[in-house]
């Protein structure tokens, strides 16, 4: 089974590429692919399911930090956070159980692959 690292840089105000990322990861998933997610930078925002979109696109596209709910569906259950992030307050306010990590070569070398959205 390939392992894939997915590293989401992006925060749901981006909906559209953040919608899309979700979605194909989840399609990955469901092809017995091993996904881990790392929530990065404005991606912290996903970790808080409170977060509200644009109430003009709120007919048209699902808030993604609802979809990350979701994971859970996929067999999705290794989500990594950076050190530096460990008390940021939308880290410290998730139900998401999360691993801390340092970006090293050791942590990047044990994934097939790596993607950044």
């Amino acid at each position: 089974m390939k392992t894939v690292l997915i590293i989401l840089t992006q925060n749901d105000q981006s909906q559209l590429n953040v919608n899309e990322s979700i979605a194909a990861l989840m399609l990955f998933a469901s092809f017995n692919i091993n996904i881990h997610i790392l929530f990065k930078d404005a991606a912290l925002s996903l970790l808080n399911p409170a977060n509200v979109i644009d109430e003009k696109l709120k007919q048209f596209i699902k808030p993604t930090a609802k979809m990350v709910e979701s994971f859970e569906f996929y067999d999705i259950e290794n989500f990594y956070v950076l050190n530096i992030d460990k008390t940021h307050p939308l880290v410290k306010n998730t139900h998401i159980q999360l691993q801390f990590i340092d970006l090293s070569a050791d942590f990047i070398q044990q994934f097939d692959h790596i993607i950044t959205w």
